[in-house]
């Protein structure tokens, strides 16, 4: 069975439209402003539901067809086939998202990376992931492409004013999906938890790019150029989840973990920011995909290490066998660090600078016989930025271990030349084998800044 989800860490996402995708600042809003600009934007005093049963095939189709040649020239693909829309209720809609999951995250994977993300003090240990999964796209999936039938569904719950937008943004999908595999891509980067992020991020990015374009080109009449408004990272960076209640459900998304809700909302809100910014760079508006695919969150975070072709990393441990199970190993990026660091440090720009000089990472679990073992080494872009991660984690584990008999180490050292840091997380008096930490580094030089596009 053909599927879109990509396993990104402690998150799962799904091609669709989501009730935050771009913040709903501009879905539903009405515009007040003259030639000069698009003005400003006020919420409606009301919101319509469509009411179940009501939202007919034929109605979505007629949409379709009104707004695709838009959304077309926002998204910059043209339709090579007919495209197929339907409604969904929410029965069927939770049937397709237990499918999904379960196919997914089997249950020994969620309890493994629920252990991981645990030892890191990201999640309670015993957060039933799958669960969580469910509950959150449940309250904030209200459109999605399923490819196994190419067909776009639109949940009947979706307000009248976002109807059009939802339409919008899976309309995108549905173009990627004549254009590239997408399928095929996220299956083969699910073992790379940062590439897939950042992958996720490539899409629903170029969806909610497009979908707000179309959004002000329907408003305004006007064709519109997001890459003529001001940087939008400024307008997420202080984004306040509980206040979009008025526009659709929050409670689980904001109840979340912080390191599931940035998984889910990261691909729309980074990747928004990241087209936004790569397009302003590259104004013949090349695709996200292929050569231009950015291979970590690191280049999607920072657009210029994007158009330099700064590659991350690869890290590897060496060794595998010491007599202790592995229970867990992925990559973590530029992204999670930063949410690690804020997690315990309280601090966004402190965490934001610490991130901001990684190059690739390596995490492993073990079942250690005294308990868990956690490794974690990095690799950074200078030695500069390698001390400032290292005392940044020191800090962060000493109010992560303020109460509990842990022993972590934070240690600096060099490997080829490189600058590295080595996070050892393992019970009092444990000591980890020789060579259990040990590294291979693949890559990472800079490749030739882009030229050409897809």
């Amino acid at each position: 069975m053909r599927n879109r989800h990509t396993r990104s860490g402690a998150g799962l996402a799904i091609v669709a439209a989501v009730w935050v995708a771009g913040c709903s600042r501009v879905d539903g809003a009405q515009r007040q402003g003259g030639p000069d600009g698009p003005g400003r934007f006020d919420e409606p005093d009301h919101v319509d539901v469509v009411a179940p049963g009501r939202l007919a095939d034929s109605t979505l189709a007629r949409l379709v067809s009104e707004i695709l040649p838009m959304v077309e020239r926002s998204a910059g693909m043209t339709a090579v086939a007919p495209l197929n829309v339907a409604a969904t209720d929410e029965g069927r809609l939770r049937a397709y998202l237990e499918e999904q999951i379960a196919t997914q995250l089997s249950t020994d994977e969620a309890a493994a990376i629920t252990a991981a993300y645990a030892r890191l003090g990201l999640v309670p240990s015993d957060l039933d992931l799958a669960a969580l999964f469910l509950a959150l796209l449940e309250e904030q999936v209200v459109g999605y492409y399923d490819p196994v039938t190419d067909t776009l569904f639109v949940h009947e719950r979706v307000t009248v004013e976002q109807l059009e937008p939802v339409l919008a943004h899976e309309l995108v999908h549905a173009l990627q999906d004549q254009r590239v595999p997408l399928d095929s891509l996220g299956e083969s980067l699910k073992d790379r938890n940062d590439a897939s992020t950042a992958y996720q991020a490539a899409i629903e990015g170029h969806a909610t790019y497009a979908m707000m374009e179309w959004k002000f080109t329907a408003m305004t009449g006007v064709a519109a150029d997001l890459t003529a408004l001001p940087d939008m990272g400024a307008m997420f960076a202080d984004l306040d989840l509980a206040a979009l209640g008025d526009v659709g459900p929050v409670e689980v998304l904001v109840g979340a973990p912080a390191i599931v809700r940035e998984g889910l909302l990261f691909p729309y809100v980074g990747g928004l920011v990241f087209l936004q910014r790569m397009w302003k760079a590259r104004p013949e508006r090349p695709l996200p995909f292929g050569v231009n695919l950015p291979q970590s969150t690191e280049q999607v975070l920072h657009v210029d290490r994007w158009l330099a072709g700064d590659a991350p990393t690869r890290v590897d441990f060496s060794e595998s066998d010491f007599g202790w199970p592995v229970v867990y190993e992925r990559d973590l990026g530029e992204l999670e660090t930063r949410v690690f660091l804020e997690e315990h440090l309280g601090d966004r720009e402190r965490a934001e600078r610490a991130a901001a000089g990684w190059d690739g990472d390596a995490l492993r679990l073990f079942g250690g016989p005294e308990g868990e073992v956690l490794v974690w080494v990095s690799v950074w872009d200078s030695p500069a930025e390698a001390d400032e991660f290292a005392a940044a984690a020191e800090e962060a584990y000493t109010h992560r271990y303020a109460s509990e008999r842990r022993a972590p180490l934070v240690e600096r050292y060099e490997q080829a030349g490189r600058p590295l840091v080595r996070i050892i997380d393992l019970p009092a008096g444990v000591t980890l084998p020789a060579g259990a930490a040990a590294v291979r580094l693949t890559g990472g030089e800079e490749e030739t800044a882009r030229a050409g596009g897809s």
